[in-house]
């Protein structure tokens, strides 16, 4: 039997093993029944409650990472955070049932969608104020701006209205699939990624000549879609299923599927670390799975509010 040398037996024991660094940063999450806002930190565990409207859905950090806007989808208003004090520094009603905020690069613009009026509503971001109200599909659900145009998915259609910012006029509706949700583009702009809750697949946009360029099945009841920060693929959950699936953007395929559990909802996602870490919240039981992307695998469970849907990370 072989022996392993004295001296490299001391060397092995003296060097301890690897192990990831703790995370940093705040976790942002929404709580559908609470009237409260849940702020992680993510160092100490610490859980702090910020009060805000109820039915609140999503939490949209602006681009320079000031503010954190929560649409709140009963009290027709979006809450907005100063992120340095964690407080609310203002309230804009937008219309009739607030679903999702996205921002215009230069952050001096907000996009808001309002499911029960069917509309979209341009916010002027320093003013506070809503300077545009566009008509748009059956139960408009998430907003993205990508090539001077704003994209909307339709929750109770199977369309994405297109509009053209500098107009403000609808320039038509692609056909993606039933129950439009969340949507995520690639860093070009060139791509749109829908989650088609009620048809089971990710549509993706061809944004260049606004038609659709592939539709990839997904398990039951996909919520939200985000691509990765390498480009190369990206995560959808599936509250229907329990999952999270992980999309091959080349060549438009599911690749890997982490399960996180029966019951579970999987619903908000959002990404840390350059796109090392996942954060995924489940709203059956109230926490937040962290997901290792370099494994696909799920690394911990943290406990937030009740029925959290909408989540944001800031480092």
């Amino acid at each position: 039997m072989s022996r392993i040398p004295v001296l490299l037996l001391l060397v092995l024991i003296a060097i301890p093993a690897l192990s990831a660094p703790p995370l940093e940063g705040k976790l942002y999450t929404t709580s559908w029944f609470s009237r409260h806002l849940a702020v992680l930190d993510l160092a100490s565990g610490k859980l702090n409650k910020v009060p805000v409207g109820y039915k609140n859905h999503n939490a949209y950090l602006s681009p320079d990472k000031k503010e954190l806007w929560v649409t709140n989808n009963n009290a027709d208003s979006v809450s907005i955070l100063d992120t340095a004090t964690d407080t609310v520094v203002a309230e804009i009603h937008t219309g009739l049932g607030p679903r999702h905020t996205f921002f215009h690069p230069d952050g001096h613009e907000a996009y808001v969608t309002n499911e029960y009026d069917n509309s979209l509503v341009i916010v002027d971001a320093r003013e506070r104020k809503v300077v545009t109200t566009i008509g748009v599909g059956h139960m408009p659900h998430f907003a993205i701006y990508a090539n001077q145009r704003i994209y909307v998915t339709n929750m109770g259609a199977d369309t994405v209205t297109v509009i053209n910012r500098d107009s403000a006029k609808v320039e038509g509706h692609i056909q993606v699939g039933l129950g439009g949700l969340g949507a995520s583009k690639t860093k070009d702009d060139g791509r749109i990624l829908v989650a088609c809750n009620k048809s089971n697949l990710v549509a993706v946009i061809d944004t260049q000549r606004n038609r659709l360029l592939a539709q990839v099945a997904t398990d039951p009841g996909p919520v939200q879609v985000t691509v990765a920060p390498n480009q190369r693929y990206a995560y959808v959950t599936n509250d229907g299923a329990g999952t999270v699936q992980k999309i091959d953007l080349q060549e438009y395929k599911v690749v890997k599927t982490i399960t996180l559990g029966e019951g579970r909802g999987s619903h908000g996602i959002s990404f840390a670390k350059g796109g090392d870490i996942l954060f995924v919240t489940n709203t059956g039981d109230g926490t937040v799975s962290v997901i290792d992307t370099a494994t696909d695998s799920v690394i911990d469970t943290l406990t937030v509010l009740s029925a959290p849907e909408g989540v944001a990370y800031l480092p």
